[in-house]
């Protein structure tokens, strides 16, 4: 763990807001919107063991939650009670997370009934991306925690906004903060209120 936390603060220290600062709102890239406060979650995340923060530093099941780590795809399934069965783990990068030509998208579609989710981000655009893909044939809702790089050595779990993504559509969520990992559960059929929000148009 301790190589990632340093190789990931390496990667960010440079060009990230103070340690302390602010996690962004979820938005579309490349538009970035004035960060807002972060809302320490008061459970654990995936992958946490009481109040020190174990992680462990593999995309995963477990429980009712996905696990993905940076630079890291995961493939997956989910049951009718929205527990997400896990396919396949892939390595590779987004575009939406570098600067514009630095980099080719790695990922395709999952195909048709399932789902995916990366997560990547580079010190050059101070930026953290989640990628969802949506192979179902209806919109899906789900909630998420992140796990914030804080002085290039502590992790804070903190609740980020994201968005329902349409039926064979991709949604992008931007944070201007080093994650290490994302936790996606609660994994339902959206409803409209949840694809109309202002804040997901």
């Amino acid at each position: 763990m301790s190589m990632m936390i340093a190789s990931l603060a390496a990667l960010f220290m440079a060009a990230q807001p103070a340690a302390d600062g602010p996690i962004g709102t979820a938005v579309k890239p490349p538009t970035l919107v004035s960060p807002t406060a972060p809302t320490v979650v008061p459970v654990t995340p995936p992958g946490a063991k009481g109040a020190g923060l174990e992680f462990d530093p593999r995309t995963k099941v477990d429980g009712p939650a996905l696990q993905v780590i940076m630079g890291e795809r995961a493939v997956f399934r989910i049951d009718e009670a929205g527990v997400p069965k896990l396919d396949s783990v892939e390595a590779g990068k987004l575009v939406a997370a570098h600067p514009a030509g630095v980099v080719r998208e790695t990922f395709t579609s999952p195909g048709a009934g399932r789902l995916a989710a990366a997560l990547d981000g580079s010190a050059e655009r101070r930026a953290t991306v989640l990628k969802l893909w949506n192979g179902l044939d209806y919109p899906v809702d789900y909630s998420a925690v992140a796990l914030v790089l804080r002085n290039g050595e502590s992790l804070t779990p903190t609740r980020v906004t994201v968005c329902a993504v349409k039926p064979g559509e991709t949604r992008t969520e931007l944070w201007s903060a080093p994650v290490v990992a994302v936790g996606l559960m609660g994994f339902k059929r959206a409803g409209p209120d949840a694809t109309a929000r202002a804040a997901c148009r």
